[in-house]
């Protein structure tokens, strides 16, 4: 057991559950990986890489993942394929994790160290969503549950206080720092405030409020899976044509937006993925290209026939100043090729309402992709797009893509030829942490503590 008496600082909600499964706020979430393990973690380019698995294999429709059976719960007793198909069912269940698991149907074990994973398609990176926290079997049934994991810390509960101890039984490396205090905080806004105050040590912040302070301490980026676009209302004059819609997309200055209206809390992006996504890797297909193209904006309005200035509505939600920026961002951008952009700042149920009565040309919205970057949802009739032509070819060629019936590069191609969408960026979150603590934090998809093993306390 580490000999320091150091306290690590950490705030989370009193009033919302400790179980994974039935969580609702950002700041207990982010405790998650402190006290369980997932079957993979995900690096910044959300590839997998063992947590509780050893290794996997895939083939069509079935994925076997191999267990590390070596490594025990903070109760001492030894995880197995059992915890992994109780767990895999809690979260299929669970609303923090049912759509990340949307495309896997059923979980088996074969034996205590194999689990087979029964997938709806065939999809190659199937792995990347299997990121739900591992739990001991029994112990997550309901909210007031406090579950088991083999994580670096259990969970110490009492009616006088809540608190982190080390996990002796966990393999990883034996931390510096024994114990972590939480702090009740309520609002979560007061994160900052209460980081400064010395209160807490450390927070991760999403950005999902849409603002962004200077704080007087150190922070560490991690990639999100949160896509934020422009969509466009196909049944509006002019939008109706895919060389319309192309030529808002070349106009938009993404980086501009990156860098002005996100603070540089997020990473431009050309197509409905994450530009660092390990898979485009293995893509021919440049987009490079997919810049800022003023000149190429004005050949398709003028093939499509637009001459003059075009008035469009852009609607954005009035309470996420980072979407109202980026809104006034591309009204400047779109201003260059004649089109008058006119910006209404709306409600959250208002938003929702002219949206649902196809009262706009244009919208800032935003999806939390899974981490496997399926867009099965977002490629779907019944999905949360709006305003997309019914001619649109783009759901069925990602089906074609899905099924390895076409490549990725024939889907991207077959997206930029249709734009029911024009993709801005990826939202990018940060830990957020003292100038006591010491080295440098290390930060990843899911995984904000990352290196909390390697941290001291400097006073």
């Amino acid at each position: 057991v580490p000999t320091s008496s150091e306290t690590l600082n950490i705030g989370y909600s009193r009033d919302d559950s400790l179980n994974p499964f039935f969580m609702t706020t950002g700041i207990n979430k982010d405790l998650i990986s402190l006290v369980f393990e997932p079957l993979f973690y995900l690096d910044d380019s959300f590839c997998a890489r063992n947590g509780l698995a050893s290794s996997y294999s895939i083939q069509d429709n079935v994925l076997t993942v191999k267990l590390d059976t070596s490594a025990a719960f903070s109760d001492g007793v030894q995880f197995s394929s059992t915890d992994v198909i109780y767990s895999f069912n809690k979260a299929k269940e669970s609303n923090n994790y049912k759509s990340e698991l949307s495309s896997i149907l059923s979980a088996s074990a074969t034996s205590s160290d194999t689990v087979v994973f029964t997938l709806s398609t065939n999809c190659i990176n199937a792995v990347d969503s299997l990121t739900f926290p591992i739990v001991k079997s029994t112990t997550a049934d309901n909210v007031a549950y406090i579950p088991v994991g083999t994580g670096l810390y259990s969970y110490v509960v009492s009616e006088t206080e809540a608190r982190l101890d080390y996990n002796p039984y966990c393999r990883k490396p034996q931390p510096n720092i024994a114990k972590v205090k939480l702090i009740p905080i309520t609002p979560a806004s007061t994160l900052l405030h209460t980081l400064e105050l010395g209160t807490i040590d450390a927070y991760f912040d999403d950005f999902s409020a849409g603002s962004y302070s200077q704080a007087n301490a150190a922070s560490t980026k991690t990639n999100l899976s949160n896509l934020v676009f422009l969509g466009m209302n196909s049944n509006s004059y002019g939008l109706n044509s895919a060389a319309v819609r192309q030529a808002v997309y070349f106009a938009i200055n993404r980086q501009a937006v990156v860098k002005n209206s996100f603070k540089n809390y997020a990473v431009a992006s050309a197509v409905p993925y994450h530009p660092e996504w390990h898979i485009l890797e293995e893509s021919e297909y440049d987009i490079s290209f997919l810049n800022l193209d003023y000149s190429s904006s004005q050949t398709l309005l003028n093939q499509a026939g637009i001459a003059g200035t075009v008035n469009y509505t852009l609607i954005v939600y009035s309470g996420n100043n980072f979407k109202v920026a980026a809104a006034k961002e591309i009204q400047a951008s779109l201003k260059n090729i004649g089109i008058n952009v006119i910006i209404k700042e709306l409600t959250w149920d208002e938003y929702n309402l002219a949206l649902t009565d196809n009262a706009y040309d244009l919208y800032i919205g935003e999806i939390k992709l899974p981490t496997n970057m399926n867009l099965s949802t977002l490629f779907s009739s019944s999905g949360p797009l709006k305003g997309v032509s019914s001619a649109d070819t783009t759901f069925s060629a990602y089906e074609e893509f899905s099924s390895g019936k076409i490549t990725i590069d024939a889907f991207t191609q077959s997206f930029l030829q249709n734009m029911p969408f024009a993709p801005i960026c990826f939202r990018t979150g940060a830990l957020i942490y003292s100038n006591d603590i010491t080295p440098a934090a290390d930060c990843d998809i899911g995984n904000a503590y990352k290196n909390v093993y390697e941290w001291e306390i400097i006073h």
